[in-house]
């Protein structure tokens, strides 16, 4: 019952592992940031290549002073100052108030956090409250579960031991990532509905959302 998939990945992602075609299926690209960090596809790609841009933007975060939690924290700030990115998210809630007859897939490269603030924001509109959100987005580590066990495996003869933590950690999500989101929000805009009022969406679209998805 596919009918309509929204790609939230920058084009360079794209050019690199481009959706599959299905007839019948409406293509739409919402990027959610500018550029990646980490841009690489984990199952078209071997475990030395991987191990190789993955060790690039370790050393980038280094040069700059990051551990990888103060990374994934900032990328999670970023997602809300950047009016890129509210942009974005303001087109993917307006272009879920059109509804289809089928399912609506949404995704992005590792599922977890351009997908996770996304279906985050989306849940809010709904009205699900804040411990529901999270219940959702931690269920990201064991839904990818075999995904990430599948990367960890390529790249643990090419990587040490502390390179290999990283990456787990890096396909992994924590409270605290969404927590942040939810907190810069808070700090810049009062909060998260007025966080949606910055990204364009309206009352009226809220209100459209819950007619559609809650029937």
């Amino acid at each position: 019952g596919l009918q309509r998939v929204i790609d939230l990945r920058t084009q360079s992602e794209i050019n690199n592992s481009p959706d599959v075609t299905i007839q019948g299926v409406e293509y739409v690209n919402i990027p959610v940031i500018r550029a990646t960090t980490f841009g690489i596809t984990y199952e078209k790609s071997d475990g030395k290549r991987i191990a190789e841009m993955l060790q690039a933007g370790f050393r980038r975060m280094a040069e700059r002073g990051e551990t990888f939690s103060l990374h994934m924290e900032l990328l999670y700030k970023k997602f809300v100052t950047d009016s890129f990115s509210r942009d974005a998210y303001g087109k993917f809630l307006k272009l879920l108030t059109e509804p289809v007859e089928g399912a609506t897939l949404w995704h992005c490269t590792a599922g977890k956090d351009r997908v996770g603030t996304c279906t985050a924001l989306l849940l809010f509109c709904l009205g699900a409250d804040r411990e529901r959100i999270f219940e959702d987005y931690m269920l990201t580590n064991a839904q990818s579960r075999e995904n990430k066990l599948a990367v960890l495996g390529k790249v643990k003869d090419f990587v040490s031991e502390e390179d290999l933590y990283r990456v787990d950690k890096m396909l992994s999500v924590e409270e605290a990532f969404l927590q942040g989101f939810f907190d810069e929000a808070e700090r810049l805009f009062g909060g998260t509905r007025q966080f949606l009022r910055a990204c364009g969406v309206t009352e009226k679209e809220e209100e459209k959302l819950r007619e559609n998805y809650l029937q």
